[in-house]
């Protein structure tokens, strides 16, 4: 294990998440996103990224979180790259991509931790400011996973 992490911090309201940058394929403009009728819970919609179509996953919708209400000029698409598909992330913000030393990483308390939450495993803790770093391998559940493979399938 590298004796460091190096994530793309990003905002969603006041709080501070990251996700691994060598798992991120590109930070976005937020840009126009089509609504897919019926589709998946927390699929928002769908993107034309250079040709290809994306589905664009509501992390406010999967936090729980109330619906943006900014004037969005900070928004971006952060997008990822997970098993066999590629999802872009809609964030508030992406404030800056961080160097953390293993030293200020510790594990997400147990109390916290369940099917919903599995993917929220670790904490940066740099003076006092709180930063939950995401596996986004386990962002989506398997059934999630599935359901934005058809979709996707079906859109092509």
């Amino acid at each position: 294990m590298a004796d460091y992490v190096k994530p793309v911090v990003f905002k969603l309201g006041n709080e501070e998440y990251g996700v691994d940058i060598n798992l991120v394929n590109g930070i976005e403009k937020y840009q126009q996103i089509v609504p897919v009728p019926n589709s998946v819970a927390f699929i928002k919609g769908i993107i034309n990224l250079r040709g290809e179509v994306v589905p664009v996953y509501d992390l406010r919708k999967k936090f729980n979180m109330p619906a943006f209400s900014g004037n969005g000029e900070e928004r971006k698409l952060i997008v990822v790259k997970l098993p066999d598909i590629m999802v872009a992330l809609e964030v508030d913000a992406v404030s800056e991509i961080h160097d953390f030393s293993v030293q200020d990483i510790v594990k997400m308390p147990d109390i916290v931790m369940n099917d919903n939450t599995r993917f929220m495993e670790r904490v940066a803790n740099v003076n006092g400011r709180l930063i939950v770093l995401m596996d986004i391998n386990y962002l989506l559940s398997e059934k999630e996973m599935e359901d934005v493979k058809k979709l996707k399938e079906d859109l092509e």
